[in-house]
């Protein structure tokens, strides 16, 4: 980033930096080593226990009622607060992934102030996490990114299917 305030600065004709490109879990749902099991087996960061409180009434649905089914607990591990079950597993890696981008995010925007993003290639309808590219900034778990990752100006989709019941035309070539 400072190559590209360099380069860019005064010019200003780069408008936005991706950060990361479809970050994401395959074909588990978390990281199993023995570093990530000792973490899971912790406690879940104050910081993003206290951004669901916060926002409580707006957090995706998925995610809210996960959450709630165990009595919205404010503190404990990961499975006390979201369950024994692989959407934890996906909420886990969503926050380590978002703050180690915050880290990246944060290091590069103090070099060139420019608007960040991350995407994620959405999940096919019918699948579990592991069978896709879990805990990236999918609907799911945006507000972990964005308790996470809060230097993201924006979580970006990539649609690789057809999002109606209808199919879609083929393309031209």
């Amino acid at each position: 980033m400072r190559h590209l305030n360099g380069f860019d600065g005064a010019r200003h004709t780069v408008l936005m930096v991706q950060v990361e490109n479809e970050i994401g879990m395959i074909p588990e749902a978390r990281d199993r080593s023995e570093v990530a099991d000792r973490l899971f087996a912790g406690a879940v960061p104050a910081a993003l226990l206290e951004y669901l409180s916060a926002h409580r009434p707006n957090l995706a649905p998925a995610l809210r009622s996960g959450w709630e089914s165990l009595g919205a607990r404010t503190a404990g591990t990961w499975e006390e607060v979201f369950g024994r079950d692989p959407a934890t597993d996906e909420i886990f890696m969503a926050w380590h992934f978002a703050v180690y981008t915050e880290a990246v995010a944060a290091a590069g925007q103090s070099a060139y102030d420019l608007p960040m993003f991350v995407n994620a290639a959405l999940v096919r309808p019918g699948r579990a996490p592991g069978e896709y590219p879990s805990a990236g900034p999918l609907p799911q778990v945006f507000d972990v990114w964005r308790a996470g990752a809060p230097t993201i100006d924006f979580l970006a989709p990539d649609i690789y299917f057809p999002v109606s019941s209808k199919r879609s035309p083929p393309m031209a070539a």
